[in-house]
């Protein structure tokens, strides 16, 4: 294999699943110093536990190759040479109750596609299948069918952002659904799944406080990921599914608004990675 080192800006994280070859894993987003964005798989859980773990606005270096044996062959889709990965810059990473938004809108809204249509298109043209997209409209945070308890699990990791823990589950109930319309649409609208990891892990969280109350534990999931999101600049990190290209919400950025970029440095990645 011919590996190659790359830097990347870590952006999105699925919820952990079980794979049958590569155990519990995590399935990474991010871009790039060169602005380009890159999907990385398969990365061990652990890899985001303890105290070297890598958290959603690091900076790392990884060893990697392209994805030459996926069916839909998507262009930013990368294999993980195991232990390669290294943390290289916390500074983007939300730290003590604060984060800097106006730094990571630098480097991520120059990158804003125009829209899904936009993406689709480019998926066509050259197997694009990673984007940052701004819905127009918000119409709706919906579930595609009854809210159901979380599964329990007897098996548990530490989750990624604290030493909380979460349960190692087979799978994750794929229910949860934004309907809005982006700058593509005319008088249509998307109705996308979404698979963000903080929506799993508040699900599973407020599961576990109302396990036999589906409605209240629907309402505190409607409250976070509707009418509070309805108070930022929201944009969606959207992804193909890796069988067939479904575009889903893989990840959500959601800055305060009206946030100022810095303007008295060039908007160049590489000062963030020295």
């Amino acid at each position: 294999m011919t590996w190659e080192k790359k830097k990347v800006l870590v952006t999105v994280k699925t919820y952990p699943e079980k794979s049958r070859k590569h155990k519990t894993v995590v399935c990474t987003a991010g871009i790039t110093d060169e602005g380009e964005w890159i999907r990385l798989y398969p990365i061990k859980v652990d890899t985001y536990t303890g105290r070297s773990k890598i958290r959603k606005y690091d900076w790392i270096e990884v060893e990697c190759e392209k994805a030459t044996d996926e069916r839909l062959k998507r262009k930013e889709s990368y294999k993980v040479r195991d232990g390669s990965i290294r943390v290289l810059e916390h500074s983007l990473a939300s730290n003590n109750g604060k984060t800097p938004w106006a730094e990571r809108n630098e480097i991520l809204l120059p990158h804003v596609a125009p829209s899904l249509e936009h993406l689709k298109d480019q998926f066509k043209k050259d197997r694009t299948s990673l984007g940052l997209i701004k819905p127009k409209d918000l119409l709706e945070f919906y579930k595609k069918r009854p809210l159901t308890p979380p599964a329990q699990s007897q098996q548990y990791q530490k989750t990624l952002f604290d030493d909380h823990l979460f349960s190692v589950i087979e799978s994750i109930p794929k229910i949860f659904s934004y309907k809005f319309r982006c700058e593509g649409c005319e008088d249509n609208s998307h109705n996308i799944l979404c698979e963000d990891w903080e929506l799993y892990a508040l699900y599973h969280a407020e599961g576990q406080k109302y396990p036999d109350d589906m409605d209240t534990l629907w309402q505190k999931i409607h409250d976070k990921f509707y009418t509070w999101m309805l108070t930022k600049d929201l944009y969606f990190y959207m992804g193909t599914h890796s069988l067939h290209p479904t575009w889903l919400i893989i990840g959500l950025y959601y800055p305060p608004k009206n946030i100022i970029i810095p303007t008295a440095q060039v908007a160049t990645l590489d000062r963030w990675i020295k």
